[in-house]
């Protein structure tokens, strides 16, 4: 039984004709090699992966080389056992982690080309490798954070160029009728111009293809969960800042790496520029502010938050399913994933309101006010997704509340300061002058709102606050210029000195497009400072009084720009120092023909897009036809001297060369004309190529003058044989 099951696996596999291609078989492992690596330094997989996968996928290769005239049995024996068993792997992984199967299903594909490195005899092996190289890289596309994706990007084209270039010259080394040259130098260049060409027309048009900024998100990615096996305190922890005592008792404190924001408390007379390091990259469905920290107690300095306590919600997997008032309307959901870039607080920074959270712990906690805590300070390579629910924002609506019979807001979000009597009763005198001719509450915030952001710069040079009155106060009657949190907390304390619920929220902006990766990437310097208002059963709605800044929802925004505006507008946010704004000129002009490119109909640009493409195709066609005619012509008449070939008599057998050549039977560059025209007789089952060559050979190497007759026997010959090719009569022996 058991040589029964041998004999028909050995028919199941048949002997293939092996590949001996070197080269081809080494270009082949570049592309692969650089696919698996592209992926491997992105960190998803552990350190026995990311060494163990290309070193067994070259043992494969070497091995495969060595045997590849075996037919090696027990080796696809063994293979197909351990394709099983990382099948049944899979699916074990797949069962974990149902919200992001990404990581399952290219690991799984890792090893699978690890196993099929060992078995590649043939060339239609190596070519199925080299596709799966090409579904690994594009599947490193999905899973990119960075830009170094395009470093392995580039490489492997290059590769995979060099290639596609070996497979034609092996398939050809194996026909008769072709030339195949073997300098190492000249493949070099052809491969580089090839990628070269690919290159130049790829990137064109990659320019003008339309970019999303509403990303498409089908999974959920979460960090390896950390199991926390007891309780944690609720407070925000800040390692940047001290902690303990009053800190509106001692000197203001600032650190250009964290927000002084992120802390249970926020002192207005804290100055200082924050750095431009990233420490988010965010893969969002659309354009968001993240909340953080919420304060709702003004003390005149500053603000803190009235209870840090938080409650404790435990999931031993993920997602965690967070409370919420089902009676607040909704204005759609949107999926955030995190990737954490530095070192932060204990805060799990997310959209408006969320409602699922997939985090890696088994515990965290959730305050009054909505925000997250995280049982441990996130640290960098932390990755965390949050499902979250989104305000109604828009003004006919919010018009209609707060509706008699809403639940009130807690006393704590209309009080102000006692000690600065005299400076809140000003700033209650200035809010009255502008919302007293409004009767509904939602006016009367847009009217303060617009009020801040036409009134004040926003300037992150002020200096030190140079007296004690009331930090709100100081900002609006003598500074009159501020940062975020100036703005945000006169808005807030305007609004409360009116009757109207308001509290301050601190979190990032929602940063600058990559559009190279398609994250919003976030920096230290986009920490910001908003306000949240009451409107009763509509629940607490963010407005932005800051210059410059908008709240989410902005259309603008969310539309499909041209990938190079794109690139113009993410390069101008970033300070590249005197170089940089020596080409600022250029990038000037750039921006002006990106403008003008996203003003033209999508339709017609397309359109002209397509038709370029096609006739950059065709001309590149055309133009391989030509020189491939040239080959073939050169290859026809190599080794006959320019009398020869000048010779008017010799046209007819000239002629015959090329149609020869044009059929596979072109002489080789280590071929006489005697081997030649033998083969060609063979290959046509006529001597009469020999005879005609013979006259040429003469005539060439005797020296005595042509003849009449000579003229006409060389005409007549070439002038039947070439008549029978192009008739078909005769076989030419083409592969």
């Amino acid at each position: 039984m058991p040589r029964r099951l041998v004999k028909v696996f050995a028919r199941l596999n048949p002997r293939r004709s092996p590949e001996d291609s070197l080269a081809l078989r080494a270009s082949v492992l570049a592309s692969i090699l650089t696919a698996e690596l592209t992926i491997l330094a992105m960190g998803y997989y552990g350190l026995i992966t990311t060494v163990a996968v290309p070193l067994l996928t070259a043992a494969g290769f070497y091995i495969s080389w060595r045997r590849r005239r075996e037919r090696n049995l027990l080796i696809k024996l063994i293979l197909a056992v351990m394709v099983v068993a990382a099948a049944v792997i899979f699916l074990r992984e797949l069962a974990g982690s149902l919200y992001d199967t990404r990581l399952p299903l290219i690991r799984l594909f890792l090893w699978l080309q690890v196993m099929h490195s060992f078995d590649l005899p043939a060339r239609r092996d190596l070519k199925f490798s080299l596709v799966s190289g090409l579904i690994l890289i594009t599947a490193g596309a999905v899973l990119s954070i960075s830009m170094t994706y395009i470093a392995g990007l580039a490489l492997f084209s290059a590769a995979a160029v060099a290639a596609l270039i070996q497979f034609q010259l092996s398939e050809d080394s194996q026909r008769v009728d072709r030339v195949v040259a073997a300098d190492p130098w000249r493949l070099a260049a052809g491969s580089f111009l090839v990628w070269l060409m690919l290159v130049s027309v790829a990137v064109p048009v990659m320019l003008v293809m339309p970019q999303s900024t509403q990303a498409r998100l089908t999974s959920l990615p979460v960090s390896e969960l950390t199991k926390i096996f007891s309780d944690f305190p609720s407070e925000v922890v800040n390692p940047y800042y001290r902690e303990g005592g009053d800190p509106f008792d001692r000197p203001p404190q600032f650190s250009a790496d964290s927000y002084y924001g992120f802390n249970p408390y926020m002192d207005l007379r804290s100055r200082g520029r924050l750095s431009d390091d990233i420490v988010l990259k965010v893969r969002s469905d659309r354009y968001d502010f993240y909340r953080g920290i919420v304060f709702d107690v003004y003390n005149g300095k500053g603000w803190e938050m009235s209870d840090e306590e938080g409650e404790d919600i435990v999931s031993s997997s993920p997602p965690f399913e967070l409370p919420v008032d089902t009676s607040m309307p909704r204005g759609g959901t949107s999926i955030q994933s995190f990737y954490i870039q530095a070192d932060l607080p204990n805060i799990i920074f997310s959209g408006w309101r969320p409602v699922s959270l997939f985090f890696p712990a088994d515990r965290i906690k959730i305050d009054k006010y909505g925000s997250l805590r995280s049982p441990y300070q996130l640290t960098d390579d932390t990755v965390y997704s949050v499902v979250t629910e989104q305000p109604l924002t828009a003004g006919s609506y919010l018009r209609r509340f707060p509706r008699a019979g809403d639940p009130a807001a807690g006393p704590e979000y209309t009080a102000l300061p006692d000690a600065y009597g005299a400076d809140i009763l000003e700033i209650e005198k200035l809010t009255r002058g502008l919302t007293g001719s409004y009767d509904n509450t939602y006016d009367k915030v847009l009217a303060v709102e617009r009020y801040l952001k036409e009134t004040y710069p926003y300037d992150l040079e002020i200096g030190p606050q140079r007296s004690e009155r009331d930090a709100v106060a100081y900002f609006l009657f003598e500074e009159q210029a501020g940062y975020c949190e100036h703005f945000a907390s006169a808005m807030a304390v305007m609004l409360r000195s009116v009757g109207i619920p308001a509290r301050v929220v601190t979190g990032y902006t929602g940063g600058s497009l990559n559009p190279f990766t398609g994250l919003w990437e976030v920096r230290q310097s986009d920490a910001h400072a908003w306000v949240e208002v009451y409107f009763g059963s509509a629940g607490w709605v963010g407005f932005d009084p800051t210059p410059g800044f908008d709240m989410p929802g902005d259309a603008s925004r969310d539309r499909d720009n041209f990938m190079l505006s794109g690139i113009i507008d993410y390069l101008g946010g970033i300070d590249f120092g005197p170089a940089g704004r020596a080409v600022s000129a250029a990038g000037a002009w750039l921006g002006r023909g990106a403008a003008w490119l996203t003003s033209v109909p999508l339709a017609q640009l397309s359109a002209v897009a397509t038709g370029a493409a096609a006739l950059a195709a065709s001309a590149g066609l055309a133009l391989r036809r030509l020189m491939l005619r040239r080959r073939q012509s050169r290859l026809a008449t190599a080794g006959l001297s320019r009398e020869l070939l000048r010779d008017p008599s010799l046209k007819g057998y000239l002629r015959l060369l090329k149609r020869l050549a044009g059929i596979g039977l072109a002489r080789r560059p280590e071929e006489t004309l005697r081997r030649f025209a033998r083969r060609v007789s063979l290959s046509t089952g006529s001597a009469d190529f020999e005879e005609l060559n013979a006259i040429i050979e003469e005539l060439r190497y005797s020296g005595r003058p042509r003849s009449d007759g000579d003229q006409r026997r060389v005409a007549a010959l070439s002038l039947e044989i070439d008549e029978r090719l192009r008739e078909g009569r005769a076989a030419t022996g083409r592969a």
